[in-house]
């Protein structure tokens, strides 16, 4: 089981394979929003332009380069905002009693945008190196 979970932890430092794994999740989506198929939310093409730049720059050779960090820490940060707006926009509605939670579905704007912020500071803490454990503690 210990190696099960260090497989994983690995697996989700890997800057390749996170990379990929988000920009196969921006194309679809953006191929659903060009398709028609889904509401057109300017919150979710904010939030999905910043999740394909990071994850851009993730599987670029120039993670490191102090100008492309920059950039990183912008588009996330900016992504971050939206996101945590779009949810606070949502927590607004439930103190106010008009939340409508028999709607809460995977699909749901409010869980949407809980995971892009998860997959957001993910990335974010990969390309600026906060992913990394600290010396002392390996």
């Amino acid at each position: 089981m210990n190696k099960l979970f260090q497989f994983a932890g690995e697996a989700l430092l890997n800057r390749y394979l996170v990379g990929a794994f988000v920009l196969i999740i921006v194309a679809l989506t953006l191929t659903l929003d060009v398709l028609g198929v889904v509401y057109p939310c300017p919150y979710c093409r904010t939030q999905r332009a910043a999740l394909g730049i990071l994850a851009l720059i993730l599987v670029s050779p120039w993670t490191r380069v102090l100008f492309w960090r920059f950039i990183a820490a912008l588009a996330g940060f900016y992504g971050l905002v939206v996101g945590v707006m779009q949810n606070f926009n949502h927590v607004k509605k439930i103190n106010a009693g008009e939340f409508d939670w028999p709607a809460l579905t995977f699909d749901h704007p409010f869980i949407l945008s809980g995971l892009a912020v998860t997959a957001l500071v993910w990335l974010l803490f990969i390309i600026l190196g906060l992913a990394e454990a600290p010396a002392r503690a390996r």
